[in-house]
């Protein structure tokens, strides 16, 4: 019997919403326990991440993996300009690079979706092998 295929993609996002679900909640006095989650959670998204990359990799190449390191760059300038800003920022033009940036990240991250959806069709029509 064959093993269902994983998106990796989906894994990473479904653990970054955790992340951004977690971190509110650990505002504040962050203790040994709340550091460990949080760095159980960023680990989980890396970890997904990189297997994305391997899977890009082994398709695609180096031109598809450099499509994946675009994607993660877009998500943190856009994040960071936006929803992380200081408030000396506020009023400045970075908020409205970063939405634009948040914007492309989510085109990008939809556009990976599609290719590794792509690949893992093509794994699933493999024979198995034992």
């Amino acid at each position: 019997m064959k093993r269902p295929v994983r998106s990796y993609l989906v894994l990473a996002v479904l653990a970054a919403g955790t992340l951004a679900f977690a971190l509110p909640l650990s505002a504040g006095d962050r203790g040994p326990v709340d550091h460990a989650v949080l760095t159980a959670i960023s680990a989980a998204i890396l970890w997904n991440l990189v297997q994305l990359g391997r899977r890009l990799h082994a398709a695609g190449g180096a031109k598809a993996v450099w499509h994946l390191i675009r994607t993660v760059g877009f998500w943190v300038i856009g994040l960071v300009d936006t929803l992380l800003r200081r408030p000396e920022d506020f009023g400045t033009w970075r908020p409205y690079v970063g939405w634009i940036l948040l914007l492309i990240a989510v085109a990008d991250t939809i556009a990976l979706g599609v290719q590794e959806h792509r690949i893992v069709a093509s794994l699933r029509d493999r024979p198995a092998q034992d």
